[in-house]
């Protein structure tokens, strides 16, 4: 069966949260409080979230991807007040509920035990919240040491919406296109949870058009959503457009399309080819962006794009960039380095995680996300490669730090490392590495049962897809695994390395 798909009209939209504000208020969270929400992409989802920051709380999304043991660290390490989750999801909050109270639990969707009914928030009123106050996310990346790492901004001021995020992507949308999104249809085809589509749902809130929710992204489905719906604005990522070139020609010729003004890229590096595909199919309205949780920001409309082919683009106008080398100077075009950007006047820092935190600020004022590049002689931004250890796939951030660890578990691997190989859909798919212990013959039966451990410990976003064998693991000389040096191995003869 397929996934249910939503329309959420802009006024029902803010009556959701108002109710959700209210129901937030009678229960007794704190103002400044936090609320967790374990959701799918549904209307009351879109409730909770502006409920939440629209009323002054920190809004905290999760992962239906997640084992029920990250979730349970995310609803402590977070500090929620209230938690809203969606009942196909109940068996991942089991510990996790119990440090909520009961009052401030609320079910989507079907009977939780313990949770109170939606109905419970539908029967406030729906007219406009007479204490607006901006709030903000924190959204959980994950983390280099295995758990998820809460990105924390300091409190918007004391006035009302839009919050920090709704605004950079109202912002955004205006940038891109004049006039943003007022007067159209936002098609949301990512999970909520991620800072991407998140951002471009609350702007497109924020300029006052509909929402369109699909629950799960179908190539063909999505093509006719567009269609049926008159979609003006939507947010993907590279997967999407891989899936959806994929589709038989007389299937993409099915569908007009023609609506779309405006179609926001990012969150993982897409090929020239697949980029030139869709804007020869869509014509010039993909926009694309680079950026991350943390903040920063480089966008690159399609016209541009077309001009400097393989670019993230050039940084928003309230973004400050560099490209730095190790010692921390700025080096001249052309030449690779640490792409940084500046802190802007809401700083964040990883909550509960000083060195991580400090990992990422490559000098006072600056922070990285680990990326190197370059830019051109006009200033265009182009990405080569990856310092950090993130794996991006579809979109997701994976770190190997888990993955090796419960690859280490298992008795006759030695030494293990986990790194991203390319893959044409996904951008990058999970490839462990690993030394087996002496006396031990890689086989095929080894392999599969060291697979099956991890399905069995792991997210299924986290299992390796593959594993090779290596007689002696590359490790530098102050005994550091040279992880560039094995990824590079998979890497070679791509003009780009991410």
């Amino acid at each position: 069966m397929s996934a249910p798909i939503h329309t959420v009209r802009n006024a029902e939209a803010l009556a959701g949260a108002a109710r959700f504000s209210r129901a937030l208020d009678a229960a007794g969270t704190p103002t400044r409080g936090a609320v967790a929400c374990l959701t799918a992409n549904t209307p009351e989802t879109l409730s909770a979230y502006r409920g939440a920051t629209w009323s002054g709380r920190r809004y905290t999304p999760l992962s239906g991807r997640w084992q029920a043991e990250d979730v349970d660290y995310v609803v402590g390490n977070c500090e929620a007040d209230a938690l809203v989750v969606d009942a196909r999801y109940a068996d991942l909050v089991a510990t996790a509920a119990e440090r909520v109270a009961p009052e401030r639990r609320f079910a989507i969707g079907g009977a939780i035990p313990g949770f109170r009914a939606w109905s419970d928030v539908e029967a406030f009123s729906g007219d406009a919240y007479e204490r607006p106050l901006a709030g903000e996310n924190m959204l959980y990346t994950s983390g280099t040491t295995g758990r998820p790492k809460g990105v924390l901004r300091a409190n918007a001021a004391e006035g009302p919406p839009p919050t920090l995020t709704a605004a950079a992507g109202a912002a955004m949308m205006r940038a891109f296109l004049p006039g943003g999104a007022s007067d159209g249809v936002h098609l949301v085809a990512a999970p909520l949870y991620h800072a991407g589509p998140n951002t471009y749902c609350d702007g497109a809130l924020v300029l006052g058009a509909d929402v369109v929710l699909m629950e799960r992204f179908d190539p063909e489905r999505f093509l006719a959503t567009v269609e049926e719906t008159g979609a003006t604005s939507t947010f993907l990522v590279p997967t999407h457009f891989v899936r959806l070139l994929r589709l038989p020609e007389d299937v993409r010729r099915r569908y007009d399309v023609s609506s779309l003004r405006l179609v926001c890229h990012g969150s993982a590096p897409v090929s020239i080819p697949v980029k030139r595909a869709m804007i020869e199919w869509w014509g010039p309205v993909l926009y694309e962006f680079y950026g991350g949780t943390e903040g920063g920001g480089a966008m690159i409309g399609p016209e541009e794009w077309l001009r400097k082919p393989g670019s993230v683009g050039k940084p928003r106008p309230d973004v400050e960039m560099a490209i730095l080398d190790d010692a921390g100077d700025e080096v001249t075009a052309g030449t690779e380095g640490t792409v940084a950007f500046a802190l802007d006047e809401t700083p964040f820092e990883y909550k509960d995680d000083a060195d991580k935190t400090a990992e990422g600020r490559v000098k006072p004022g600056w922070f990285t996300m680990g990326d190197i590049g370059y830019v051109d002689e006009d200033g265009y931004l182009f990405l080569c490669d990856r310092r950090a250890d993130v794996i991006i796939s579809g979109g997701v951030n994976i770190y190997p730090a888990q993955i090796e660890s419960v690859l280490l578990e298992r008795p006759e691997i030695a030494d293990c490392c986990v790194v991203g190989i390319p893959n044409e859909e996904w951008g990058e798919e999970v490839r462990a590495v690993v030394q087996l212990v002496e006396g031990t013959a890689p086989s095929e039966a080894t392999a599969e049962a060291i697979l099956a451990h991890c399905g069995a410990h792991l997210s299924g976003y986290q299992v390796p897809r593959s594993l090779d064998f290596d007689e002696a693991l590359p490790r530098t000389e102050t005994g550091k695994l040279a992880r560039r040096s094995i990824r590079g191995r998979y890497w070679e003869g791509r003009a780009s390395r991410v």
